[in-house]
């Protein structure tokens, strides 16, 4: 049986990006399947996912010119399309909104001959107005659609024309077993932080607005001033980092309050910790929360735009916001908005011992189901 080439295209394998770091796990796991992949990225960068297959990039320059920019939008389009056909790709497989709109183009006025497969990783509804109609006019245009939540599915059928036969939901897959080999990794000089005793909440994401830090920092001051034995951990960098470090300095918690910054392992921290706060705007299938399920960290995440409650509740299939603590098979479910009500889902952490006893019975059961073995299975399906 003939080999069946596939192109993965990614706006680039830095280890910065979620997306690029899901796609290099799944695409890892065909190394010893029935397919030849190959990776095609637009920018190229020195601090790079392990991948397992080969890399040919692009090399573009972004140009502050809009009409460069143009131009060169058309540019990668028109050289998916000469690679596809140079290289007898059956499949182009495209992740994320970028990737996608220059996979889909380069079928419509390039004539691509490849099935074109993409992956949308972002929540639709969130992207600016001129991205949705594009939306709207070119993905339908596509062979298969995979979304990596039914949210996101039904969104895609019901508002933007896509047909039910050609589009599918696979959920992201979750490393356990890398996971459960880095867990135990030295703390080394964060040994102390965790020797204290404190009740410890921690935070893992980019500092930017999206994320909502300032919430965060908000609501842990109120809860530290009434339960001093707590402390919050905050790892990761980027845009808000002096902001979010001035707004601590004003807080009378914030000798409680420790920003440690970027670490490639993240999971030896979080094992450590006794609850996992995530509180978002926005977020694309937070796979931190997917994590935090494997060590059996307890879980208190905003019912934001788009898609925890996706991983919290076990049968999905009512997608209104909450307005209140919601208490959901695996985790605590708040509005975005308001610090007190963060603030008691905190305190029913610290407090209840037998809901954290009953999450973590469950979240075994739960983390099976985002098993690389179990989502691969999905994907040999549809290709």
């Amino acid at each position: 049986m003939k080999q069946k080439n596939i192109l993965i295209i990614l706006y680039t394998l830095n280890r910065s990006r979620w997306t690029e770091k899901i796609a290099t796990i799944l695409w890892n796991n065909f190394i010893n399947i029935w397919y030849n992949i190959k990776y095609l990225t637009f920018y190229n960068s020195n601090d790079k996912f392990d991948f397992k297959w080969e890399e040919f990039c692009l090399n573009e320059k972004k140009s502050n010119n809009y009409l460069i920019e143009i131009f060169n939008f058309f540019k990668i389009s028109y050289k998916i399309s000469n690679f596809c056909r140079n290289n007898d790709i059956y499949i182009s497989f495209s992740h994320w909104e970028e990737s996608n709109f220059h996979n889909i183009i380069s079928k419509i006025i390039f004539n691509n001959p490849s099935k074109i497969f993409m992956q949308v990783h972002s929540a639709i509804e969130a992207l600016n107005k001129f991205q949705k109609i594009i939306i709207k006019l070119i993905y339908k245009k596509a062979d298969k659609i995979v979304t990596i939540v039914k949210e996101e599915e039904q969104n895609l059928i019901k508002n933007y024309n896509i047909q039910r036969n050609n589009i599918k939901t696979i959920y992201n897959p979750v490393d356990i077993e890398n996971i459960n080999l880095l867990k135990n990794e030295d703390l080394w000089e964060y040994s102390e932080l965790y020797k204290n005793k404190k009740i410890t909440f921690i935070n893992i994401a980019r500092l930017s607005p999206e994320k909502n830090q300032k919430f965060l920092l908000n609501s842990f001051e109120i809860f530290n001033q009434k339960y001093k034995n707590s402390q919050l951990i905050i790892l990761w960098d980027w845009p808000l980092k002096e902001t979010l470090n001035k707004q601590k300095e004003t807080l009378y918690s914030k000798n409680d309050i420790h920003f440690l910054w970027n670490h490639k392992n993240p999971y030896k921290f979080l094992k450590k910790s006794d609850c996992f706060i995530l509180t978002s705007l926005t977020e694309w299938l937070p796979w931190v929360l997917l994590e935090s399920l494997v060590l059996w960290i307890p879980i208190i995440s905003t019912d934001c735009k788009t898609w925890p409650k996706e991983i919290l509740r076990k049968n999905i299939n009512n997608f209104d916001e909450v307005k209140k603590i919601s208490l959901e098979e695996y985790g605590i479910l708040i509005p975005t908005s308001n610090e007190y009500i963060c603030f008691e889902a905190m305190e029913k952490i610290y407090l209840d011992e037998n809901l954290r006893k009953n999450y973590k019975i469950k979240w075994l059961e739960r983390s099976k189901c985002f098993k690389c073995d179990k989502i691969m299975e999905n994907w040999k399906e549809i290709l």
